[in-house]
């Protein structure tokens, strides 16, 4: 499901090296081929050999005659520096290739391949001005940041799965400049104080859109109901309970301009009409009427009509063209692109990393089965194209 890649995983002197090797096996789970290269102060905490262990390659941890740096570099399709300390970045920031790591970042710079760093170092360090002032200078030469996390004193290293998915569904930066809204997760109506209609979304195919969108250079912003999915990291996100915060949310965010919504998220279809005070006891029986919800993005056409709008359409056990008519229903309503699934497909249901759908747009449809960083990135190219043609 996703493309083998070569990757040059490289290491520094951070204690958060003792997840090297979990994030090299995960790469060669994902398919990627992995070779690893160290610095010096990070061979004298975690041992060369382990390393060789998780990547089944040699390991370079001084360059020679052979010119390892080189040889890597041209090598690899992608570089990936996890941990990266504030020294690291420093020395890649000004072009200092005094270690195993920094040379042959830099030569694979030279080659055009794209460099993904993991900062990993405490807070005062990573906020500090020498520190912000290498981050931005390598931000503006084309240097991708995956994190850190601010949390606890320290600037952590990204999470394993949010480096695998950067590095592994890496695209062009061909959203810069371009503003994403996203809805996401499931929402919930309250029956009395404490419980609620909802649904068991995780709000994966969402977050896997506005991941993606940020990962492609857009600014995005992810408002999100009380989905299980972790959000990403480094994103604008908004948190709401309820299908009328985030309807409330989402027309807000159109009004400060909004090129591309992704309408991803399972809100309720149904709320209990008058939600009881208190709380309902186990002794009663209780009749519910239930009225049709606020539909979440129905007012971001008004709001913006040169918007972008992407709407999902998920079905239960419906034939193909039944679930395509009903597709087309949002399509007739203003959407410009309806993705059509039917959760009772295998891989395909709530919490799945994987999806099957049906793209239907104005100039047709098209069948899509894979994992739903793939589908996510199929969705936002057909939203850069339009954008293109009516630009």
């Amino acid at each position: 499901m996703v493309r083998a890649r070569r990757i040059v995983l490289g290491l520094t002197g951070s204690a958060a090296i003792i997840r090297a090797p979990e994030l090299a096996r995960e790469f060669s789970r994902w398919g990627a081929e992995v070779r690893a290269v160290m610095s010096p102060s990070a061979a004298q905490l975690l041992s060369p050999t382990l390393m060789q262990w998780a990547t089944g390659a040699e390991v370079v941890t001084s360059l020679t005659g052979r010119l390892e740096h080189l040889e890597l570099s041209e090598w690899a399709d992608a570089v990936v520096v996890a941990p990266a300390t504030a020294s690291t970045l420093g020395k890649l920031a000004w072009g200092i290739a005094d270690t195993p790591v920094t040379a042959t970042v830099i030569a694979s710079a030279g080659l055009g391949k794209p460099i993904f760093l993991a900062p990993a170092m405490h807070a005062s360090m990573y906020l500090s001005a020498p520190v912000q002032e290498a981050v931005a200078r390598l931000r503006e030469k084309g240097f991708l940041f995956v994190g850190p996390v601010l949390s606890e004193g320290r600037a952590k290293m990204a999470e394993i799965r949010e480096i695998l998915t950067w590095v592994m569904f890496h695209r062009p930066q061909d959203l810069k400049g371009l503003r994403v809204v996203v809805t996401a997760g499931p929402t919930l109506e309250p029956i009395d104080r404490i419980k609620v209609i909802s649904n068991p979304s995780s709000g994966k195919m969402g977050i896997a859109v506005a991941r993606m969108a940020a990962l492609r250079g857009a600014e995005v912003t992810l408002i999100y109901g009380p989905g299980t999915e972790p959000p990403p990291q480094g994103l604008k996100v908004i948190r709401v309970k309820t299908t009328q915060e985030m309807k409330e949310a989402l027309e807000e965010e159109v009004r400060r301009g909004a090129d591309v919504v992704v309408a991803a998220a399972a809100a309720q279809d149904l709320r209990v009409e008058r939600p009881f005070e208190g709380k309902l006891r186990s002794t009663e029986t209780v009749e519910l009427r239930l009225v049709p919800a606020p539909r979440v993005a129905d007012g971001v056409k008004a709001l913006s009509p040169t918007t972008f709008l992407v709407g999902f359409k998920a079905e239960y056990g419906v034939p193909e063209e039944e679930l395509v008519s009903r597709a087309e229903e949002k399509l007739r309503a203003g959407f410009d692109l309806v993705v059509a699934n039917d959760l009772s497909l295998p891989g395909a249901g709530f919490g799945e990393d994987t999806n099957e759908v049906t793209l239907v747009h104005r100039s047709g449809r098209e069948k899509m089965k894979g994992r739903k960083e793939e589908i996510a990135h199929r969705i936002l190219d057909l939203a850069l194209q339009s954008l293109r043609r009516e630009g």
